[in-house]
């Protein structure tokens, strides 16, 4: 089984690509912003759809099952890549785990921090979390790296779902409980988005839980793979 896992604004695939030492039979891949697929270079697109449609070409001729699990601006990224592929008559994935973002259809909670000063904007990233110190501690780094992740977090904050079929998929959407970015009750109205079984699951943490303690979400991908998708 493969699990490909699509990082939140200014996250690295480390993380994730560890996952694969703690998950018997599931082969873990990143996508999504920076990822490079084969033949091509990095990049970071301009909108939530057009990174999906970057990723949906890169699976297009997957043929092996699959999962997906975005977090944050992933999550919208893999639900909007499982469209995509959908439109095209392609293979969806068998479980969708949506975790740190509300649902696609509801205005995301939280501070918009695209437009602001750098300064601020700094500021805002650090106490947000989930970036990596190395990059925080270091101004030239922070200077190369500032107009990507502005462009990440401006594609989350201008995305605006369209309303279409609910995906067939089995959707799992899991929060943390000190997350005021991706409240429970909003994590909740994912169950909209499919005509295939849902379930929420309320970690302890805050909006960075798959970093700080992703044993609650490896559990879950272990029990999804252990039996036949619901």
């Amino acid at each position: 089984m493969l699990l490909y896992c699509f990082p939140h604004a200014g996250g690295a695939d480390s993380p994730y690509r560890s996952w694969g030492d703690r998950l018997a039979s599931v082969e873990v891949r990143v996508l999504g912003r920076g990822a490079r697929f084969p033949g091509t270079a990095p990049r970071t697109p301009d909108s939530v759809p057009a990174l999906a449609e970057a990723c949906a070409d890169h699976l297009a001729a997957e043929r092996r099952p699959y999962l997906f699990l975005g977090h944050s601006l992933g999550a919208l990224v893999a639900f909007e890549t499982a469209r995509a592929l959908r439109a095209r008559g392609g293979r969806g994935p068998a479980v969708l785990f949506a975790t740190g973002h509300v649902a696609p259809h509801l205005p995301s909670p939280g501070r918009k921090l695209a437009g602001l000063p750098t300064a601020e904007f700094w500021t805002e990233v650090c106490a947000l979390g989930g970036t990596p110190p190395e990059l925080l501690d270091h101004a030239a780094l922070r200077e190369a790296a500032e107009p990507g992740l502005r462009a990440e977090f401006r594609a989350a904050e201008t995305y605006r779902y369209t309303p279409g079929r609910p995906l067939d998929c089995r959707i799992v959407a899991m929060t943390g409980t000190d997350d005021d970015r991706a409240p429970a009750d909003q994590c909740a109205a994912w169950r909209l988005h499919t005509t295939g079984s849902f379930d929420l699951h309320t970690v302890p943490g805050g909006h960075f839980f798959v970093a700080d303690d992703p044993e609650p979400v490896l559990d879950r991908i272990r029990e999804e793979t252990a039996s036949p998708v619901r």
